[in-house]
């Protein structure tokens, strides 16, 4: 690089007359090339090094660090306030007065939360829907709430409708009611009366005619299923078929049996259907607790002796019908179900037996009774006896109780 040449400086001029602090500034004299050369060596980096030293700057990229750490904390802080000032707002409007009314709400598949706030809040159970769903979003609820037919409240509180909603509806179901010691027929007729999609012949189809498979020791398959046909109370769909009634009542009598100790009436050679068979008869013959063994013994008792049975109720069977008082031409009738001519059980049973008639004729009292006869005092009991002779006592008694 080619220099120029050197020029002779110029005297430096005197300073104004007056110069000083408040005196006027001077512009400051150009420098020429020879000077900024004089302090030039050649090396770029120097002269920057030394514009450095006299004009120091901040390190770089800190400041600005700082300032974006600064900016994005103030980001969160007023994200923060507004998701506060959100969350309060639904929780302080969502409020309410006292429970109300009952109300159904139907929540489709599909529905988002808004959709379901929405609807809640048409049918009064929130007082605002957006509230609602604001609360819900802060609490985690966005997707959780199940699709279902839901009975609640206007003004419902908040925690137990969101526990009704997380948890899903259960479906519609009617009761069904079936009482110990209801024979199949009486069985069809509750049933009809409660289902609508159920009729009474279709249950009599379902659990006679043509019944599912069921195995039971000494049950013939494709028989009437009378007897096990469990007495309970059952929550049903409307819609549902007889047959399915009928394998619910088989599945609650198979759980209900597995309760049963058959170890006597083993010993005894009887079978289960045996037991259940014996079972119906206690049902239908008893109405004291008490007496369920008793009776129970009586039976067995007899089975033992080869005797007759001799079992009004089963008579009632034969008849198709309960009659207060059983005449002689009564007990005469034609009917393998009459145990006044044919010895031993009855071909089937003769009703539905509980529980506690079925663990009865398993378990029998551990008396010698062979007779029994009504008290006919409005106690509902009876008088038991070991010999004929006691029952004939027993049973003018029996008379003059009733006023006969």
């Amino acid at each position: 690089m080619r220099t120029p040449p050197d020029e002779p400086r110029a005297p430096a001029p005197d300073p104004p007359v007056g110069a000083g602090p408040g005196a006027a500034r001077q512009p400051r004299p150009r420098r020429n090339w020879a000077e900024v050369e004089s302090g030039y060596s050649g090396d770029e980096l120097e002269l920057s090094h030394r514009r450095s030293a006299r004009y120091p700057r901040p390190p770089l990229g800190r400041p600005r660090r700082r300032r974006r750490r600064l900016g994005g904390y103030i980001v969160i802080a007023v994200l923060a306030l507004i998701a506060g000032l959100g969350a309060g707002y639904a929780r302080a409007y969502f409020s309410t007065g006292p429970e109300g009314r009952a109300v159904t709400v139907v929540i489709p598949a599909g529905a988002t939360l808004s959709d379901i706030g929405a609807d809640l809040a048409a049918k009064g159970v929130v007082p605002h829907a957006r509230s609602f769903v604001l609360r819900a979003q802060q609490d985690g609820y966005s997707t959780s709430f199940k699709p279902g037919t839901y009975t609640l409240h206007v003004n419902q509180p908040y925690p137990s409708l969101v526990a009704l909603l997380v948890t899903g509806a259960k479906p519609l179901t009617i009761k069904v009611s079936i009482p110990e010691g209801t024979t199949l027929k009486q069985a069809s007729h509750l049933v009809a009366a409660r289902v609508p999609a159920i009729s009474s012949d279709a249950y009599v189809q379902a659990a006679r005619d043509d019944p599912p498979p069921f195995r039971l020791g000494g049950y013939k398959s494709g028989t009437t299923l009378e007897g096990m046909l469990f007495p309970a109370t059952y929550d049903v769909a409307p819609k549902a078929r007889a047959r399915t009634f009928v394998e619910q009542q088989l599945k609650a009598f198979t759980d209900n049996f597995a309760k049963v100790d058959m170890t006597r009436a083993r010993k005894a050679n009887l079978t289960k259907y045996d037991v259940v068979t014996i079972a119906s008869m206690i049902d239908r013959e008893v109405r004291l607790p008490s007496e369920r063994a008793l009776v129970a013994a009586v039976i067995w008792n007899r089975l033992k002796a080869h005797m007759l049975l001799q079992i009004d109720a089963t008579i009632q069977y034969a008849l198709g019908k309960t009659k207060p008082v059983l005449t002689y031409r009564d007990l005469k009738i034609d009917s393998p179900y009459n145990t006044y001519k044919h010895a031993g059980l009855p071909p089937t049973p003769i009703s539905n037996p509980g529980l506690a008639a079925l663990k009865a004729a398993a378990d029998p009292a551990a008396v010698k009774y062979l007779y029994y006869v009504a008290r006919n005092d409005g106690t509902g009991g009876h008088y038991f006896s070991r010999d004929y002779a006691q029952f004939l006592v027993d049973e003018a008694k029996a008379k003059a109780n009733s006023g006969q």
